[in-house]
């Protein structure tokens, strides 16, 4: 297995980058221990790396100490980069740094489950992507053609915007779960992916013949593309 070029590596390491660079610049409004902070991204980049190069075969790279501890690491990094219980954030460059932090951290702890998804090296399965349920929809306060949806399953929810006119509460699409973003004031944390789909998916990836999978595609692409 090509460790090297596998998007599901490349992604993980894009969502390091993503991490060091919030610590060098921090200015969130709850304190960082910045020397353990960057203690544990030198652990966990150093173990990216190995797995990077490591051309295991995928049953080997699966059950290796390597994806144990990447894990283990980035679950004692969250503990340290998120906000303590019951802390509001507020601040639309701090919330922004804050769904960037989430989003990268969900990342780095996913890589052994989207490595799971098989041998094939395909764009698709370098993020998460899971039927949710359409919660609500109303337009975005300051964008005529473009929508905010709540969506999400019992365990989590997500804010998206789309410009997708005909989304309805209720339906469950899959969406995948990108670098999020601030359009005109509010943070998009997904991508819809899909038309509706059954809702035997929602809280499961549904299978790639049900997903727009060329614009799925060229978002992982513009993702590792990033520098």
């Amino acid at each position: 297995m090509d460790t090297s070029k596998d998007y599901r590596i490349l992604v993980a390491e894009d969502a390091l980058r993503r991490l060091e660079s919030r610590v060098r610049s921090w200015g969130m409004p709850y304190p960082l221990n910045r020397s353990v902070a960057e203690s544990l991204l030198s652990k966990v980049r150093s173990l990216l790396m190995s797995i990077k190069y490591s051309y295991l075969p995928l049953n080997y790279l699966l059950s290796s100490q390597q994806l144990k501890e990447l894990a283990s690491l980035t679950k004692e990094l969250s503990k340290y980069l998120l906000p303590p219980p019951n802390f509001r954030v507020s601040g639309e460059s701090a919330k922004l740094a804050l769904a960037e932090i989430k989003y990268s951290l969900l990342i780095l702890l996913g890589l052994r489950g989207r490595l799971a998804l098989g041998e094939e090296n395909l764009p698709e399965y370098g993020v998460d992507v899971i039927g949710v349920e359409v919660v609500t929809v109303s337009k975005h306060p300051r964008a005529d053609k473009l929508w905010v949806l709540k969506v999400g399953t019992e365990k989590f929810s997500l804010t998206v915007i789309t410009n997708i006119p005909n989304v309805k509460k209720g339906e469950v699409r899959a969406v995948a779960i990108l670098p999020p973003i601030n359009l005109h004031g509010v943070i998009s944390e997904a991508m819809i992916v899909s038309d509706p789909i059954p809702n035997e998916y929602r809280g499961r990836r549904p299978p790639n013949d049900l997903l727009h999978i060329n614009e799925l595609r060229a978002a992982v692409e513009a993702i590792i593309k990033r520098k």
